[in-house]
Protein backbone atom coordinates (compact mmCIF):
# COMPACT_ATOMS: atom_id res chain seq x y z
CA UNK A 1 0.00 0.00 0.00
CA UNK A 2 1.44 3.42 -1.13
CA UNK A 3 2.24 5.65 1.84
CA UNK A 4 0.32 9.31 1.58
CA UNK A 5 2.72 12.38 1.49
CA UNK A 6 2.33 14.37 4.71
CA UNK A 7 0.61 17.92 4.74
CA UNK A 8 0.15 20.15 7.39
CA UNK A 9 -3.66 19.27 8.68
CA UNK A 10 -4.99 17.74 11.01
CA UNK A 11 -7.47 14.58 11.02
CA UNK A 12 -9.65 15.79 13.99
CA UNK A 13 -11.97 13.72 16.59
CA UNK A 14 -13.18 14.78 20.10
CA UNK A 15 -11.63 14.58 23.79
CA UNK A 16 -15.14 12.20 24.23
CA UNK A 17 -13.69 10.00 21.96
CA UNK A 18 -11.63 6.57 22.27
CA UNK A 19 -10.54 4.41 19.91
CA UNK A 20 -8.40 1.30 19.72
CA UNK A 21 -7.26 -1.78 17.60
CA UNK A 22 -5.75 -4.84 18.15
CA UNK A 23 -2.81 -6.74 16.81
CA UNK A 24 -0.77 -10.10 16.55
CA UNK A 25 2.45 -9.92 18.18
CA UNK A 26 4.12 -8.71 14.81
CA UNK A 27 2.21 -5.71 15.12
CA UNK A 28 -0.38 -6.70 12.21
CA UNK A 29 -3.63 -4.86 12.66
CA UNK A 30 -6.44 -7.23 13.49
CA UNK A 31 -9.20 -4.68 14.20
CA UNK A 32 -10.06 -1.31 14.62
CA UNK A 33 -12.97 0.23 15.81
CA UNK A 34 -15.51 3.05 14.25
CA UNK A 35 -13.38 5.97 15.27
CA UNK A 36 -9.82 4.27 14.55
CA UNK A 37 -11.30 4.10 11.38
CA UNK A 38 -12.50 7.74 10.51
CA UNK A 39 -9.92 9.14 11.69
CA UNK A 40 -7.37 7.17 10.03
CA UNK A 41 -8.69 7.62 6.59
CA UNK A 42 -8.22 3.95 5.53
CA UNK A 43 -11.16 1.71 4.53
CA UNK A 44 -11.38 -0.87 7.70
CA UNK A 45 -10.76 -4.03 4.81
CA UNK A 46 -7.55 -2.60 3.62
CA UNK A 47 -6.48 -1.54 7.75
CA UNK A 48 -6.97 -5.38 8.78
CA UNK A 49 -4.16 -7.51 7.44
CA UNK A 50 -1.76 -4.59 7.69
CA UNK A 51 1.27 -3.41 9.97
CA UNK A 52 0.01 -1.00 12.60
CA UNK A 53 2.95 1.33 11.01
CA UNK A 54 0.99 1.88 8.21
CA UNK A 55 -0.10 5.18 9.96
CA UNK A 56 3.65 5.40 11.32
CA UNK A 57 4.27 9.69 10.95
CA UNK A 58 7.50 10.61 9.72
CA UNK A 59 7.78 13.20 12.67
CA UNK A 60 7.70 10.61 15.15
CA UNK A 61 11.43 9.39 16.66
CA UNK A 62 12.34 6.16 16.12
CA UNK A 63 13.88 5.93 19.43
CA UNK A 64 9.98 5.83 20.97
CA UNK A 65 9.06 2.94 19.31
CA UNK A 66 11.99 1.11 20.48
CA UNK A 67 11.19 2.12 24.16
CA UNK A 68 7.74 1.37 23.32
CA UNK A 69 8.34 -2.35 22.07
CA UNK A 70 10.79 -3.00 24.49
CA UNK A 71 8.08 -2.66 27.03
CA UNK A 72 5.24 -4.85 25.14
CA UNK A 73 7.86 -7.20 24.43
CA UNK A 74 8.92 -7.87 27.97
CA UNK A 75 5.11 -8.28 28.91
CA UNK A 76 4.49 -4.98 30.23
CA UNK A 77 2.17 -2.22 29.38
CA UNK A 78 3.56 1.02 28.07
CA UNK A 79 2.01 4.32 27.32
CA UNK A 80 3.48 7.23 24.37
CA UNK A 81 2.55 10.00 22.92
CA UNK A 82 2.15 9.39 19.02
CA UNK A 83 1.93 11.20 15.89
CA UNK A 84 -0.02 9.36 13.23
CA UNK A 85 -0.12 9.65 9.85
CA UNK A 86 -3.90 9.33 8.44
CA UNK A 87 -4.35 7.54 4.67
CA UNK A 88 -5.15 10.89 3.29
CA UNK A 89 -1.85 12.97 4.54
CA UNK A 90 -2.99 14.24 7.42
CA UNK A 91 -1.78 14.14 11.15
CA UNK A 92 -3.71 13.21 14.47
CA UNK A 93 -1.93 13.53 18.02
CA UNK A 94 -2.71 10.62 20.94
CA UNK A 95 -1.90 9.14 23.74
CA UNK A 96 -1.64 5.16 22.82
CA UNK A 97 -1.62 3.30 25.85
CA UNK A 98 -1.03 -0.49 24.73
CA UNK A 99 -1.42 -4.16 26.41
CA UNK A 100 0.13 -7.56 26.24
CA UNK A 101 -2.65 -9.46 26.02
CA UNK A 102 -3.13 -13.58 24.87
CA UNK A 103 -2.23 -13.48 21.64
CA UNK A 104 -1.25 -9.84 20.57
CA UNK A 105 -1.79 -6.62 21.76
CA UNK A 106 -4.54 -4.32 22.02
CA UNK A 107 -4.32 -0.49 22.33
CA UNK A 108 -6.32 1.98 23.47
CA UNK A 109 -6.28 5.98 22.04
CA UNK A 110 -7.58 9.00 23.01
CA UNK A 111 -6.86 13.12 22.37
CA UNK A 112 -3.88 14.49 24.64
CA UNK A 113 -3.71 18.09 25.96
CA UNK A 114 -1.85 18.04 28.93
CA UNK A 115 0.92 20.62 29.37
CA UNK A 116 3.36 17.79 29.38
CA UNK A 117 2.53 17.00 25.62
CA UNK A 118 3.92 20.19 24.44
CA UNK A 119 6.75 19.69 26.37
CA UNK A 120 6.78 16.41 24.46
CA UNK A 121 6.51 17.51 21.35
CA UNK A 122 9.54 20.03 21.65
CA UNK A 123 11.06 16.84 22.92
CA UNK A 124 10.61 14.52 20.08
CA UNK A 125 11.57 17.80 17.67
CA UNK A 126 14.53 17.40 19.31
CA UNK A 127 15.55 13.55 19.03
CA UNK A 128 14.33 13.34 15.55
CA UNK A 129 16.69 16.32 14.93
CA UNK A 130 20.18 13.85 16.62
CA UNK A 131 18.23 11.20 14.89
CA UNK A 132 18.77 12.85 11.23
CA UNK A 133 22.60 13.53 12.21
CA UNK A 134 23.25 9.71 11.49
CA UNK A 135 23.06 8.13 14.94
CA UNK A 136 22.67 4.92 15.58
CA UNK A 137 19.43 3.64 17.16
CA UNK A 138 21.05 2.41 20.37
CA UNK A 139 22.51 6.05 20.53
CA UNK A 140 19.23 7.72 19.62
CA UNK A 141 17.36 5.94 22.49
CA UNK A 142 20.37 6.64 24.94
CA UNK A 143 19.82 10.41 24.08
CA UNK A 144 15.78 10.34 24.30
CA UNK A 145 16.27 8.51 28.05
CA UNK A 146 19.01 10.96 28.36
CA UNK A 147 16.38 14.11 27.62
CA UNK A 148 13.77 12.86 29.68
CA UNK A 149 16.00 12.34 32.79
CA UNK A 150 16.42 15.93 32.16
CA UNK A 151 12.95 16.92 32.89
CA UNK A 152 13.15 14.95 36.29
CA UNK A 153 11.80 11.71 35.91
CA UNK A 154 13.92 8.47 37.20
CA UNK A 155 13.31 6.48 34.03
CA UNK A 156 10.80 6.07 31.27
CA UNK A 157 8.27 4.42 33.51
CA UNK A 158 7.90 7.45 35.77
CA UNK A 159 7.49 9.73 32.61
CA UNK A 160 4.55 7.68 31.54
CA UNK A 161 2.88 7.19 34.97
CA UNK A 162 2.93 10.83 34.87
CA UNK A 163 1.67 11.26 31.86
CA UNK A 164 -1.18 9.33 31.49
CA UNK A 165 -2.43 10.43 34.65
CA UNK A 166 -1.71 14.32 33.38
CA UNK A 167 -3.72 13.72 30.07
CA UNK A 168 -7.01 11.67 32.18
CA UNK A 169 -6.77 14.84 34.23
CA UNK A 170 -6.65 17.46 31.51
CA UNK A 171 -9.17 14.77 29.42
CA UNK A 172 -11.94 15.59 32.25
CA UNK A 173 -11.35 19.54 32.12
CA UNK A 174 -12.45 19.47 28.20
CA UNK A 175 -15.34 17.31 28.84
CA UNK A 176 -18.63 19.61 29.34
CA UNK A 177 -20.71 16.33 31.43
CA UNK A 178 -23.90 16.92 31.60
CA UNK A 179 -27.05 14.20 32.38
CA UNK A 180 -27.63 12.16 29.42
CA UNK A 181 -30.64 11.01 28.75
CA UNK A 182 -30.86 7.34 28.18
CA UNK A 183 -33.84 5.61 25.52
CA UNK A 184 -33.09 2.35 26.99
CA UNK A 185 -32.58 0.95 30.25
CA UNK A 186 -29.68 -1.07 29.48
CA UNK A 187 -27.67 2.52 28.37
CA UNK A 188 -28.53 3.88 31.61
CA UNK A 189 -27.22 0.85 34.03
CA UNK A 190 -24.11 0.84 31.75
CA UNK A 191 -23.29 4.57 32.31
CA UNK A 192 -24.26 4.19 36.27
CA UNK A 193 -21.12 1.22 36.17
CA UNK A 194 -18.77 3.04 34.38
CA UNK A 195 -19.42 5.75 36.68
CA UNK A 196 -19.06 3.99 39.57
CA UNK A 197 -16.22 2.11 38.34
CA UNK A 198 -13.87 5.71 37.12
CA UNK A 199 -15.11 7.51 40.81
CA UNK A 200 -13.74 4.05 42.58
CA UNK A 201 -10.59 3.90 40.83
CA UNK A 202 -10.07 7.44 41.77
CA UNK A 203 -10.77 7.31 45.19
CA UNK A 204 -7.80 3.90 44.68
CA UNK A 205 -5.53 6.54 43.15
CA UNK A 206 -6.30 8.98 46.41
CA UNK A 207 -5.00 6.30 48.66
CA UNK A 208 -2.20 5.80 46.68
CA UNK A 209 -0.92 9.25 46.77
CA UNK A 210 -1.64 9.05 50.41
CA UNK A 211 0.97 5.94 50.27
CA UNK A 212 3.74 8.06 48.65
CA UNK A 213 3.25 10.20 51.34
CA UNK A 214 3.64 7.97 53.57
CA UNK A 215 6.88 5.97 52.13
CA UNK A 216 8.45 9.93 51.95
CA UNK A 217 7.49 10.04 55.74
CA UNK A 218 9.05 6.70 56.46
CA UNK A 219 12.14 7.17 54.66
CA UNK A 220 12.76 10.80 56.67
CA UNK A 221 11.71 8.59 59.99
CA UNK A 222 14.49 6.43 59.11
CA UNK A 223 17.30 8.85 57.67
CA UNK A 224 16.66 10.44 61.53
CA UNK A 225 16.85 7.33 63.29
CA UNK A 226 20.15 6.03 61.40
CA UNK A 227 21.86 9.69 62.16
CA UNK A 228 20.56 8.90 66.36
CA UNK A 229 22.22 5.60 66.12
CA UNK A 230 25.75 6.71 64.90
CA UNK A 231 25.95 9.01 67.21
CA UNK A 232 24.62 7.02 70.08
CA UNK A 233 27.03 4.30 69.29
CA UNK A 234 29.98 7.80 69.92
CA UNK A 235 28.27 8.45 72.96
CA UNK A 236 28.58 4.96 74.44
CA UNK A 237 32.07 4.35 73.74
CA UNK A 238 33.22 7.52 75.29
CA UNK A 239 30.99 7.03 78.47
CA UNK A 240 32.66 3.58 78.87
CA UNK A 241 35.86 5.08 78.26
CA UNK A 242 35.06 7.92 80.95
CA UNK A 243 33.73 5.27 83.50
CA UNK A 244 36.92 3.72 82.78
CA UNK A 245 38.71 6.51 84.63
CA UNK A 246 36.74 6.34 87.58
CA UNK A 247 37.66 2.55 88.49
CA UNK A 248 35.29 0.69 90.69
CA UNK A 249 34.05 3.76 91.46
CA UNK A 250 32.05 4.14 88.32
CA UNK A 251 32.03 0.34 87.06
CA UNK A 252 28.34 0.46 87.50
CA UNK A 253 28.22 3.43 84.74
CA UNK A 254 30.02 1.47 82.55
CA UNK A 255 27.60 -1.28 82.94
CA UNK A 256 24.50 0.95 82.22
CA UNK A 257 26.52 2.53 79.07
CA UNK A 258 26.50 -1.60 77.78
CA UNK A 259 23.38 -1.82 78.62
CA UNK A 260 22.09 1.12 76.96
CA UNK A 261 23.79 0.36 73.55
CA UNK A 262 22.89 -3.75 73.61
CA UNK A 263 19.60 -2.37 73.80
CA UNK A 264 19.66 -0.03 71.31
CA UNK A 265 20.92 -2.59 68.98
CA UNK A 266 18.77 -4.57 69.39
CA UNK A 267 16.11 -1.92 68.38
CA UNK A 268 18.24 -0.92 65.10
CA UNK A 269 18.22 -4.43 64.44
CA UNK A 270 14.34 -4.53 64.52
CA UNK A 271 14.20 -1.66 62.43
CA UNK A 272 16.46 -2.71 60.09
CA UNK A 273 13.83 -4.45 57.70
CA UNK A 274 11.99 -1.08 57.39
CA UNK A 275 14.53 0.22 54.76
CA UNK A 276 13.89 -2.65 52.76
CA UNK A 277 10.03 -2.09 53.19
CA UNK A 278 9.93 1.47 52.64
CA UNK A 279 12.10 0.37 48.79
CA UNK A 280 9.67 -2.75 48.27
CA UNK A 281 6.28 -0.17 49.04
CA UNK A 282 7.93 2.55 46.48
CA UNK A 283 8.09 -0.11 44.13
CA UNK A 284 4.91 -1.23 44.45
CA UNK A 285 3.15 2.34 44.63
CA UNK A 286 4.69 3.18 41.01
CA UNK A 287 3.52 -0.07 39.67
CA UNK A 288 0.00 0.40 40.63
CA UNK A 289 -0.49 3.96 40.15
CA UNK A 290 0.11 2.51 36.73
CA UNK A 291 -2.07 -0.45 36.84
CA UNK A 292 -4.91 1.79 38.26
CA UNK A 293 -4.63 4.38 35.27
CA UNK A 294 -4.88 1.33 32.59
CA UNK A 295 -7.87 0.17 34.58
CA UNK A 296 -9.33 3.48 34.22
CA UNK A 297 -8.34 3.72 30.62
CA UNK A 298 -9.83 0.23 29.89
CA UNK A 299 -13.39 1.22 31.53
CA UNK A 300 -13.41 4.72 29.25
CA UNK A 301 -12.89 2.91 26.74
CA UNK A 302 -15.48 -0.04 27.17
CA UNK A 303 -18.02 2.41 27.78
CA UNK A 304 -17.47 4.13 24.73
CA UNK A 305 -17.08 1.04 22.52
CA UNK A 306 -20.34 0.22 24.20
CA UNK A 307 -21.99 3.64 23.12
CA UNK A 308 -20.80 3.59 19.76
CA UNK A 309 -22.50 0.14 19.33
CA UNK A 310 -25.37 1.74 21.05
CA UNK A 311 -25.80 4.28 18.40
CA UNK A 312 -26.04 1.95 15.37
CA UNK A 313 -28.90 -0.13 17.05
CA UNK A 314 -31.22 1.49 14.51
CA UNK A 315 -29.03 1.49 11.42
CA UNK A 316 -27.29 -1.98 11.75
CA UNK A 317 -28.55 -5.42 11.70
CA UNK A 318 -25.52 -6.66 13.37
CA UNK A 319 -24.52 -3.50 15.44
CA UNK A 320 -23.06 -5.26 18.69
CA UNK A 321 -21.63 -8.15 16.69
CA UNK A 322 -18.25 -6.65 16.45
CA UNK A 323 -18.40 -5.38 20.01
CA UNK A 324 -18.92 -8.95 21.46
CA UNK A 325 -16.34 -9.98 19.00
CA UNK A 326 -13.74 -7.93 21.15
CA UNK A 327 -15.52 -8.95 24.44
CA UNK A 328 -12.71 -11.50 25.87
CA UNK A 329 -10.09 -9.23 25.34
CA UNK A 330 -11.30 -6.36 27.30
CA UNK A 331 -12.65 -9.00 29.52
CA UNK A 332 -9.61 -10.50 30.47
CA UNK A 333 -7.56 -7.72 30.35
CA UNK A 334 -9.82 -6.01 33.00
CA UNK A 335 -10.07 -8.57 35.16
CA UNK A 336 -5.98 -9.74 34.87
CA UNK A 337 -5.07 -6.37 35.93
CA UNK A 338 -7.62 -6.51 39.16
CA UNK A 339 -6.53 -9.27 40.14
CA UNK A 340 -2.65 -8.34 39.94
CA UNK A 341 -3.53 -5.25 41.82
CA UNK A 342 -5.38 -7.33 44.57
CA UNK A 343 -2.28 -9.62 44.59
CA UNK A 344 0.36 -7.56 44.72
CA UNK A 345 -1.40 -5.31 47.95
CA UNK A 346 -2.08 -8.67 49.40
CA UNK A 347 1.39 -9.21 49.53
CA UNK A 348 2.23 -5.67 50.49
CA UNK A 349 -0.22 -6.20 53.76
CA UNK A 350 2.06 -9.00 54.57
CA UNK A 351 5.13 -6.96 54.74
CA UNK A 352 2.80 -3.79 56.88
CA UNK A 353 1.80 -6.81 59.26
CA UNK A 354 5.60 -7.71 60.00
CA UNK A 355 6.80 -3.66 60.78
CA UNK A 356 3.56 -3.68 62.60
CA UNK A 357 4.93 -6.86 65.06
CA UNK A 358 7.85 -5.57 64.92
CA UNK A 359 6.88 -2.15 66.10
CA UNK A 360 5.45 -3.33 69.08
CA UNK A 361 8.48 -5.18 70.58
CA UNK A 362 10.12 -1.87 69.66
CA UNK A 363 8.05 0.26 72.16
CA UNK A 364 9.38 -2.48 74.51
CA UNK A 365 13.15 -2.05 73.97
CA UNK A 366 12.26 1.69 74.39
CA UNK A 367 10.73 1.26 78.00
CA UNK A 368 13.82 -0.36 78.83
CA UNK A 369 16.14 2.07 77.51
CA UNK A 370 14.42 4.73 79.56
CA UNK A 371 14.96 2.03 82.46
CA UNK A 372 18.50 1.66 82.09
CA UNK A 373 18.81 5.59 81.48
CA UNK A 374 17.32 6.45 85.17
CA UNK A 375 19.65 3.64 86.50
CA UNK A 376 22.50 5.79 85.25
CA UNK A 377 21.22 9.00 86.35
CA UNK A 378 21.07 7.35 90.09
CA UNK A 379 24.69 5.77 89.93
CA UNK A 380 26.23 8.84 88.14
CA UNK A 381 25.08 11.00 91.56
CA UNK A 382 27.48 9.25 93.60
CA UNK A 383 29.79 11.94 93.44
CA UNK A 384 29.56 15.67 92.06
CA UNK A 385 32.93 14.83 89.96
CA UNK A 386 31.08 11.57 88.44
CA UNK A 387 28.18 13.31 88.06
CA UNK A 388 29.39 16.60 86.24
CA UNK A 389 31.54 14.67 83.72
CA UNK A 390 28.32 11.99 83.07
CA UNK A 391 25.84 14.62 82.64
CA UNK A 392 26.31 15.25 79.12
CA UNK A 393 26.04 11.03 78.39
CA UNK A 394 22.96 11.34 80.08
CA UNK A 395 21.37 14.46 78.28
CA UNK A 396 22.32 12.90 74.85
CA UNK A 397 20.65 9.40 75.72
CA UNK A 398 17.47 11.70 77.06
CA UNK A 399 17.71 13.28 73.48
CA UNK A 400 18.39 9.76 72.12
CA UNK A 401 15.07 8.25 73.48
CA UNK A 402 13.24 11.47 72.54
CA UNK A 403 14.21 10.67 68.84
CA UNK A 404 13.41 7.20 69.21
CA UNK A 405 9.66 7.58 70.48
CA UNK A 406 9.33 10.86 68.15
CA UNK A 407 9.75 8.68 65.27
CA UNK A 408 8.53 5.23 66.15
CA UNK A 409 5.07 6.91 66.56
CA UNK A 410 5.23 8.33 63.10
CA UNK A 411 6.24 4.82 61.83
CA UNK A 412 3.17 3.36 63.83
CA UNK A 413 0.93 6.01 62.49
CA UNK A 414 2.14 5.34 59.08
CA UNK A 415 1.88 1.87 59.06
CA UNK A 416 -1.54 1.93 60.28
CA UNK A 417 -2.32 4.16 57.75
CA UNK A 418 -1.08 1.78 54.95
CA UNK A 419 -3.19 -1.11 56.99
CA UNK A 420 -6.35 0.41 56.51
CA UNK A 421 -5.64 1.92 53.16
CA UNK A 422 -4.19 -0.98 51.73
CA UNK A 423 -7.14 -2.94 52.85
CA UNK A 424 -9.64 -0.22 51.16
CA UNK A 425 -7.88 -0.63 47.86
CA UNK A 426 -8.19 -4.65 47.84
CA UNK A 427 -11.84 -4.45 48.94
CA UNK A 428 -12.36 -1.80 46.39
CA UNK A 429 -10.67 -3.64 43.40
CA UNK A 430 -12.23 -6.28 44.19
CA UNK A 431 -15.41 -4.77 43.97
CA UNK A 432 -14.78 -3.28 40.33
CA UNK A 433 -13.24 -6.57 39.18
CA UNK A 434 -16.65 -7.85 37.06
CA UNK A 435 -17.65 -4.38 35.95
CA UNK A 436 -16.08 -4.78 32.81
CA UNK A 437 -18.37 -8.37 32.37
CA UNK A 438 -21.12 -6.40 33.29
CA UNK A 439 -21.19 -3.60 31.02
CA UNK A 440 -21.10 -6.16 27.92
CA UNK A 441 -23.94 -8.57 29.75
CA UNK A 442 -26.22 -5.35 29.90
CA UNK A 443 -25.19 -5.24 25.97
CA UNK A 444 -26.03 -8.54 25.23
CA UNK A 445 -29.76 -7.63 26.70
CA UNK A 446 -29.89 -5.19 24.47
CA UNK A 447 -28.85 -7.28 21.98
CA UNK A 448 -31.33 -10.00 22.64
CA UNK A 449 -34.37 -8.10 23.13
CA UNK A 450 -33.70 -6.05 20.02
CA UNK A 451 -33.19 -9.60 18.13
CA UNK A 452 -36.84 -10.32 19.43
Amino acid sequence: MKRPTPVNAESPFGFDEFFFSTTDKRGVIRYGNDVFVRVSEYPKESMVGAPHSLIRHPDMPRAVFKEFWEFLKADKPVGAYVKNLAGDGHYYWVYAFAFPIQDGYLSVRFKPSSEIFGVVQNLYNDVLHYESQDHSLEESHAYLLEKIAELGFADYESFMVKAVLEELKSRATHLQISEMKFEVKEAEQIAEVTKATTHKLEEVFEKLRGFQGNSQNLEEAIKSLDEGFQQLKFISLNMKIAAAKFGDLAASLGVVSHEFSVLSGTIEKHLGGLAGFVDELAGVVKKCVLRVAALNVQMLMVDFFVRESIAKLGSSDNAFEEMLQNQKAFSDLFGQYSKNLQSEFSELQAGIAVIESAMQEIAKFVTGLEVVRQIGAIESSRTAEIKSIFANYLSSMDNFILLLRKCTGEIKRGVESLSSNSDFIVTSIRGISGNVDKIFDQAASMESREAS
